[in-house]
């Protein structure tokens, strides 16, 4: 199979051309504009409907190399690899319904997330604070309809990474998905003081002090406010692992 229909458009200017035609490839290849098999044009081609230079197009396929995304045969071109032998790091909400798996994300989280919201104090626009509160609006208005607000609470994070001007942290939290969120009902179910609407309130709380030091652009108060956000939450899987083990 050749890549006769291949056809990528011209990339507007940004922080990083890289990350943008990598992004744009990428969407190809998982879209299944691009079957296995498929051989990619000679980097000639890519640079001149990308508008980009040689060493884009260069670093752009080792990162998809990287990703296991495509392959290369020695003497004859570069290849989009079997989707099967495709290997994604990603957390399913549901695999990870345990405390002490919850404990292990909420660590995963802290060692990216405290880098990431620094990231995003420094960097963000006016137009990505703006979403970061939008984000915050429509948790507010699941929590008074009584919902858990699982998808809202994953979009403010993912509001934020985007935030950091690095687009590898909104990656990451795309790959993780939904499982960066641990189950509420592990807190609500083992602690009977904990009132569930009352403990989305507090986490709720948590987020507009980070999105405050984002927008105050204060990167080491963003850093506190997040390790204050996460900490809190892995003392309180702690606890009810410690009360199991003493019962």
């Amino acid at each position: 199979m050749t890549s006769e229909a291949f056809n990528i458009g011209q990339l507007q200017s940004s922080r990083s051309l890289t990350n943008d035609l990598v992004e744009s490839l990428r969407s190809k290849i998982l879209g299944g504009n691009m079957a296995a098999g498929t051989k990619l044009p000679p980097a000639k081609d890519i640079e001149e409907q990308a508008g980009v230079s040689r060493s884009v197009v260069r670093e752009a396929v080792a990162a998809l190399k990287a990703e296991g995304l495509i392959i290369s045969r020695q003497g004859v071109g570069m290849f989009v690899a079997n989707k099967s032998q495709i290997q994604r790091f990603e957390i399913d909400s549901k695999e990870f319904s345990s405390i002490e798996d919850a404990v292990k994300i909420l660590e995963l989280r802290m060692a990216v997330e405290l880098e990431m919201t620094s990231m995003a104090a420094k960097n963000r626009t006016n137009e990505q604070m703006a979403h970061i509160w939008d984000c915050l609006a429509k948790f507010d208005k699941k929590l008074a309809q009584g919902d858990d607000a699982v998808k809202e609470d994953l979009a403010i994070h993912l509001a934020i990474a985007n935030a950091s001007g690095n687009p590898y942290f909104a990656r990451f939290i795309k790959f993780i998905g939904e499982g960066v969120i641990p189950a509420r009902e592990i807190i609500t179910d083992n602690e009977t003081s904990v009132d569930s609407i009352e403990y989305l309130k507090l986490i709720q709380a948590e987020h507009k002090k980070i999105a405050e030091a984002i927008e105050a652009q204060e990167p080491e108060v963003a850093r506190y406010a997040t390790l204050e956000h996460l900490g809190n939450s892995r003392k309180r899987h702690l606890k009810i692992i410690s009360n199991m083990k003493n019962q």
